[in-house]
């Protein structure tokens, strides 16, 4: 891999070395019979910065992590203390004491190796408006976003908002986004969208929906066939299902349409060889609508289905789902922030013999990371469990762990996308989508349960190592990606919200018109 040079700061505490000028990969030690989880010395402090240099650049390298914490994700290998090896961008070998003479070694001794996370369902394009609303119920954030913003937005905002989502991710260990995109304005917007995840070095399916222009008229009981656009998006810019972007289709289904245009877009999607993605169960509407009953009528459930969210779907019909062979995937932070969705449906959907795929949805009302979502998913099982649940959780239902939402984050994200073949678990021949957990960290010591401490614990700045793959796209904690796309971020969101009429954001004390730091100097 070319040495990016990184312009960032360092803060070293007393009696420590500088930190290294460049922010590669962890430093490479001898290796030991030492447990995975005993801490090493303590190391300087490194300032994390966005984005220098492009990922995708940089060669496919051969690397051999030794003696971590391996959570394979791969029932038939399990978890173990050991090593990875990676070269030309696939996983080659797991195991203890993995010996090879061309690799570059990295330490994994205090770290944990584990797949990145998938998240299966997130509104990328609203990037640059990520934290507006985190009190906002489903009415008043389809009035703000979809409604008074999402017509206003040009090809480039949807750009600069799939960048900044792809950011976000990454630096949290999400190698795999499927970007529901229902800002399809226009075809530039859809190219825009397209090409930020190639720019981005993230693994995307890309969820061709529909506009935000006339959004009441796109939505609950719309008569609009889904945009023919998708025909062009499918021949000419993501024909190849085995690249590192693909193509599903985000269709509204029933709940959203009326069953003949479900019908129809359900073909059309089928004709194009594509995956299918929908939104059922959103409170009470999705209560009255019954969408998967009227699917399963019609006989138009199917295995290429992934359905989102099932706050307020019955039981029955998720057993349908279940029968169907479909997948689901649960927003859980969302749902349990977002009054009038209804309440997150793992435990529901367990009892009916699907393990779901987790999502984090829109970064305008929650954060960005896979950690919070499964830390959502377990709040909302406790409070079920102490008898504090919503109106659907009646009854005893399976409970799970954190071994299982890692799972959950992870591997079922992969069945969900289509992809498990090729990411989703430390499985030799499968491509290199991993990360590298410090689990010495402050806030994940002394780790005693792996799984568990990652869960309740972990965040994004406890990831030192990402790579999707097998190319390095964090290194020693720091990003490595594009030049800075705050200014743009800051600019796109400001311009947003003066077409839609409306004042925008105020920003914090020391920060510019543009959303740069006024200094760069740091006082702690």
């Amino acid at each position: 891999m070319h040495s990016a040079k990184l312009s960032y700061s360092t803060s070293r505490r007393p009696g420590t070395a500088p930190a290294a000028s460049w922010a590669g990969a962890p430093s490479a030690r001898p290796c030991s019979n030492t447990s995975p989880t005993q801490l090493p010395p303590s190391e300087p402090r490194r300032e994390r910065v966005i984005f220098v240099s492009s990922p995708t650049d940089a060669p496919n390298e051969r690397v051999l992590i030794r003696g971590a914490h391996v959570l394979t994700g791969d029932d038939r290998l399990g978890d173990f203390a050991g090593d990875v090896l990676v070269s030309d961008g696939k996983i080659v070998d797991v195991g203890t004491g993995l010996v090879d003479e061309r690799a570059r070694v990295i330490d994994g001794i205090g770290h944990a190796v584990l797949p990145g996370f998938i998240d299966t369902h997130r509104h990328a394009w609203q990037g640059a408006l990520r934290s507006l609303g985190p009190t906002w119920t489903y009415p008043e954030y389809r009035e703000h976003v979809q409604i008074r913003l999402g017509p206003h937005l040009t090809p480039d905002d949807v750009r600069i908002g799939n960048l900044a989502a792809d950011a976000m991710s990454l630096d949290a260990g999400v190698t795999t986004v499927r970007d529901e995109s229902h800002i399809m304005n226009s075809p530039a917007h859809a190219d825009a969208a397209i090409q930020a995840h190639w720019d981005s070095g993230i693994r995307a399916v890309f969820a061709h929906g529909w506009p935000s222009t006339e959004a009441e008229s796109w939505q609950f009981g719309s008569d609009r066939l889904h945009p023919e656009d998708i025909r062009r998006v499918r021949e000419d810019l993501l024909a190849d299902d085995s690249a590192r972007v693909t193509l599903n289709a985000m269709l509204r289904g029933p709940e959203l349409s009326t069953a003949d245009i479900a019908a129809r877009d359900i073909a059309l999607a089928r004709d194009l060889g594509l995956r299918i993605s929908m939104h059922v169960g959103l409170g009470d509407w999705g209560a009255e609508q019954h969408a998967i009953a009227q699917l399963a009528e019609s006989g138009a459930l199917g295995p290429d289905m992934t359905f989102i969210h099932c706050c307020t779907s019955t039981d029955e019909e998720l057993r349908m789902l279940a029968g169907s062979g479909a997948s689901a995937s649960v927003a859980a932070a969302l749902e349990v922030f977002m009054p009038g969705l209804g309440q997150p449906a793992t435990n529901r959907l367990l009892a009916a013999g699907i393990r779901p795929s987790l999502s984090v949805d829109v970064e305008s009302a929650v954060s960005g990371d896979m950690f919070g979502v499964m830390r959502a998913a377990l709040a909302y099982q406790q409070l079920v469990r102490a008898g504090a649940g919503g109106a659907m959780d009646v009854g005893d239902t399976p409970t799970f762990d954190a071994r299982d939402l890692i799972g959950f984050a992870t591997i079922e994200g992969a069945r969900a996308c289509g992809i498990d073949d090729r990411t989703g678990s430390i499985t030799p021949g499968k491509d290199a989508d991993l990360m590298m957990v410090r689990l010495r960290d402050p806030n994940l010591l002394p780790a005693s349960d792996v799984p568990a401490a990652i869960v309740t614990g972990g965040h994004a700045g406890n990831v030192v190592l990402v790579m999707v793959a097998g190319r390095t796209v964090k290194a020693g904690g720091v990003l490595i990606g594009h030049e800075s796309i705050a200014e743009e971020a800051a600019r796109s969101r400001d311009r947003i919200y003066r077409a839609a009429g409306l004042s925008a954001p105020s920003r914090p004390a020391g920060v510019s018109a543009v959303g740069s730091p006024a200094s760069h100097e740091e006082t702690f």
